[in-house]
């Protein structure tokens, strides 16, 4: 009888425990699932908050790419349209020039015209004028010719006369007269110039050989052609070896 009644007393005061336990630890438990599913809901917050900003994200990226092409290809058109205004602003310079220069030929050939229409000559005679000037140059340019040669043989006449007539007179040269020493011949002592009578070289005239502006020697015209001429060293004017390229001048 004892033993039922405090098996009945146990499972009474197992039962008031058990209630208690209940009412202190359900809300405890409530609070937990509460907190779970607000830290899901929050966690889902942050992950659909995370997808729309990475979508975003790559709107924006897309975006700017989208632009910055569209602005390299308005540089590129801007930077062609640029050189295509230069090459015509300087094809309109160009033609500005020639319109001008054009212009002045114009103005210089009406002038011309006018001045010619003044004269009172037709154009037929004006080819006969032409050929008339052209054929009165070609008489003088033969004429100039003729005399230079005269004017050469006169001075080889005369340098002759006077090696007759005045024994040991000098030979009088172009002030001008100058070339250059092409060959020299050290042993029978003779040098070959570059200047004959074409130049105004004569025979027996005497020249002098410099190099850089100091006197070398002194040598004498003996055999004078067109374009060359044979003179020897004279040798008390020798001041030392003569070379090819050594300069000539006249001696006064």
């Amino acid at each position: 009888m004892l033993l039922r009644i405090a098996l009945i007393v146990a499972i009474i005061a197992g039962l008031g425990v058990a209630a208690v336990s209940h009412f202190q630890v359900d809300p405890k438990i409530k609070a937990i699932t509460g907190e779970r599913d607000e830290n899901a809901q929050q966690r889902d917050t942050a992950q659909a908050n995370e997808k729309t900003a990475r979508k975003k994200a790559d709107d924006t990226k897309k975006e700017l790419d989208k632009t910055n092409k569209e602005l390299a290809a308005k540089t590129t058109s801007l930077e062609t349209v640029t050189a295509e205004a230069a090459l015509q602003r300087q094809r309109g310079n160009t033609l500005a020039t020639k319109l001008e220069e054009t212009t002045k030929d114009r103005n210089e050939a009406q002038t011309k015209l006018a001045a010619w229409d003044a004269t009172g000559v037709n154009v037929d005679q004006v080819s006969n004028v032409v050929y008339s000037l052209k054929q009165t140059t070609t008489e003088r340019d033969a004429y100039q010719e003729e005399n230079m040669v005269l004017l050469r043989d006169n001075r080889q006449l005369d340098a002759r006369l006077k090696k007759y007539e005045v024994p040991g007179a000098k030979v009088m040269l172009p002030p001008t007269l100058k070339g250059k020493v092409m060959v020299v011949d050290s042993k029978w002592e003779f040098v070959v110039l570059d200047i004959g009578t074409d130049q105004g070289a004569v025979e027996d005239g005497e020249m002098l050989v410099n190099r850089g502006g100091k006197l070398v020697a002194k040598v004498k015209l003996t055999s004078v052609q067109r374009t060359r001429s044979i003179a020897n060293i004279i040798p008390e004017w020798k001041q030392g070896e003569i070379n090819a390229g050594d300069l000539v001048i006249s001696s006064l």
